[in-house]
């Protein structure tokens, strides 16, 4: 039932998979390993490559489903134990943010589901930072390629296309990042307010219509100064996650309850009571994992009404460099209950560099 299997993709080699059969399902699967659905899909995520992300079901061309280890200690080929290896944190047992040492490009995946409904956008981020200040602030630049995917391939509607025209606007982003990690401001607000006027140009150039005064009129509120720009994409995923704020102090145990709050629905924050912990030694990968794992709090008035409180959650996981403390991956996952579900799955990950070229 369980196999050591060798292929071309590196991650495969480094943990135990079950062979995918014709006909096999999540479902199906998890049930023969004697597993939860969510929990082999959940752990099969985190160290796969993101071509084979498993969303509602396994895709068609999906070989191996990697397994989470039966024991901590992992035998290497020789049958030898492999010694785990404790991470390494600052004396107040705060993990280091050294941030200075970022200039990466990364693929991303969010995974949007409404009911039955699931949309899946794709595109490319590069993160590098810039400069520091005596309070610690830090300056970083986001910018974003321009080839994007929703469902596989480039947008083809008008609003589609109008949306991303608009949001051209912002990039190359300019952020200010406080000594957590954690994104708190835009600093380029003059430069991107007078990008507007040439984009501007280029969408009543190319489009009419109610549709596009429509998205000038909306891009124009959110530009109008630097705070309503702020608020305008406080629900950006890829900002929201990435610079999570992660680099806190933690307990002796390596762990702390804390409240986060996520932009499940645009424009509006949920909340959620999670622990959050560091693994106390580096995973297969010699990576250091946080964690936050955690329960939606309904703050609605039917609460007090007498309804009951609906429910959620909140998974999430950072994959970390062990030397430089630089995000290589992210997987996170957020739900609620309502009369209609609904779930936000993100995936982030460092791009290698024989990706970067072929893509150059």
């Amino acid at each position: 039932m369980y196999h050591l299997e060798k292929i071309e993709t590196s991650e495969y080699d480094k943990h135990q998979t079950y062979k995918v059969r014709k006909g096999d399902t999540l479902q199906a699967v998890a049930r023969e390993l004697g597993v939860e659905a969510q929990e082999l899909r959940r752990y099969h995520n985190i160290y796969c490559p993101i071509q084979d992300l498993i969303e509602a079901d396994f895709k068609n061309h999906l070989e191996l489903v990697i397994l989470a280890p039966e024991k901590k200690e992992v035998k290497t080929n020789e049958g030898i134990a492999r010694k785990l290896k404790k991470i390494s944190l600052a004396n107040d047992f705060r993990l280091p943010f050294l941030p200075e040492r970022i200039n990466e490009n990364y693929k991303i995946q969010y995974t949007s589901e409404v009911g039955d409904e699931i949309d899946i956008t794709e595109m490319k981020i590069s993160v590098k930072w810039l400069a520091v200040d005596n309070n610690r602030y830090h300056l970083f630049e986001i910018d974003r390629a321009s080839e994007i995917y929703i469902n596989g391939k480039a947008p083809d509607t008008m609003m589609s296309e109008l949306a991303l025209k608009a949001a051209e606007v912002l990039y190359p982003l300019k952020i200010v990042v406080n000594e957590y990690g954690k994104w708190i401001d835009i600093h380029n607000y003059n430069e991107i307010e007078n990008r507007w006027g040439r984009i501007k140009r280029e969408i009543l150039d190319y489009y009419e219509g109610e549709v596009a005064e429509a998205y000038i009129e909306h891009t124009e509120n959110a530009l109008e100064n630097s705070e309503t720009l702020l608020a305008s994409i406080s629900s950006d995923y890829f900002l929201r996650v990435f610079f999570n704020g992660i680099h806190l102090g933690y307990t002796s145990d390596y762990s702390f309850k804390n409240e986060i709050s996520f932009p499940l629905e645009k424009e509006e924050e949920s909340m959620f009571k999670v622990q959050q912990k560091i693994a106390q030694h580096l995973d297969d990968s010699d990576l250091i994992k946080v964690e936050q794992k955690g329960d939606y709090i309904d703050l609605s008035d039917g609460i007090q009404y007498g309804y009951a409180p609906w429910k959620g959650n909140y998974n999430a996981a950072f994959f970390l460099n062990s030397d430089s403390y630089c995000i290589e991956k992210i997987n996170l996952e957020c739900s609620i209950e309502y009369d209609e579900p609904l779930k936000i799955t993100v995936h982030i990950e460092l791009l290698q560099e024989d990706e970067i070229k072929s893509n150059s």
